[in-house]
């Protein structure tokens, strides 16, 4: 078996693997696109300046991010927001607890299943 280092990114922090999805969402209210998803975090865009030049969403803040799958089947995540650049309009969280049903959406989305299923 062998493998093959194909890019590494010295501000990488995260530990899980991703899948590039795009997802209408919410975050506290707020209408964001989730950008990728793994099972311990998430990409989105959506963020900004505010006036008092203050970010949204705020650097280290928790959040309730609100979306539904494939399936139908609606979610309500608690995440904290991990990474902020208001520059390129992007943020990233990590989950702070998954439900059943949330580790389930999660993991369908990360193998692919949403592109499996048959539509009539």
């Amino acid at each position: 078996m062998s493998s093959r280092v194909i890019a590494h990114i010295e501000e990488e922090r995260r530990r899980d693997r991703r899948r590039a999805v795009i997802i209408t969402a919410s975050l506290d209210g707020q209408d964001i696109d989730v950008l990728d998803i793994g099972l311990s975090g998430f990409g989105a865009e959506g963020a900004f300046e505010r006036h008092d030049r203050s970010t949204w969403p705020e650097l280290g803040g928790r959040a309730e991010l609100r979306f539904t799958d494939f399936k139908d089947r609606s979610l309500l995540l608690l995440v904290e927001i991990t990474s902020v650049d208001t520059k390129k309009g992007r943020f990233g969280g990590n989950f702070i607890e998954l439900s059943g049903l949330a580790f389930d959406v999660i993991q369908d989305l990360i193998l692919h299943r949403d592109q499996r299923v048959k539509t009539s």
